[in-house]
């Protein structure tokens, strides 16, 4: 990928995370933009003594409602079609989803939210949302990534 095509794609994505915070500041009580800390190469992390975890965009605290919900959200701008796995239309997501989850058990909180912005949509996935994971070598990277099932009844406005 080119230095060019790496920040076009930089700057959509920023445009819909700020989309996606805009919703989560309208409809939960605290919301914790970590995309504004301070970090080195590779994006947000935590860190300590034990590891290094990539940190999701946002984390979302409802501590005035009993039983709120408590939980981190990560935001995909998709700027093409979901790809087709095995007959099913799906959105992905990278490995680092898995630190993502860790974190989520770390931090003692109920879920990972995944939206994705696609066609103005958002659509709102839960972690156990996930259907497979599959393999990719392309133009866009190599590795593991898991599956979302595009799903119409996700959407959010």
């Amino acid at each position: 990928m080119t230095s060019e095509n790496f920040k076009e794609k930089l700057a959509i994505g920023t445009v819909g995370e700020d989309i996606v915070l805009r919703w989560l500041e309208k409809t939960n009580q605290v919301v914790c933009d970590n995309r504004l800390e301070k970090y080195k190469k590779g994006g947000p992390r935590s860190t300590g003594t034990s590891k290094s975890l990539a940190k999701p965009d946002f984390t979302v605290y409802n501590p005035y409602t009993e039983g709120g919900p408590k939980f981190a959200v990560d935001a995909k701008a998709k700027t093409k079609d979901p790809y087709m796995v095995n007959g099913r239309m799906c959105f992905t997501v990278d490995k680092k989803f898995e630190d993502y989850l860790e974190l989520v058990r770390i931090m003692n909180l109920d879920y990972l939210a995944i939206i994705f912005i696609y066609n103005n949509w958002m659509y709102f996935y839960k972690d156990s949302d996930v259907i497979d994971t599959c393999e990719y070598n392309n133009q866009y990277g190599t590795g593991t990534v898991y599956l979302f099932e595009y799903d119409k009844a996700k959407a959010i406005r």
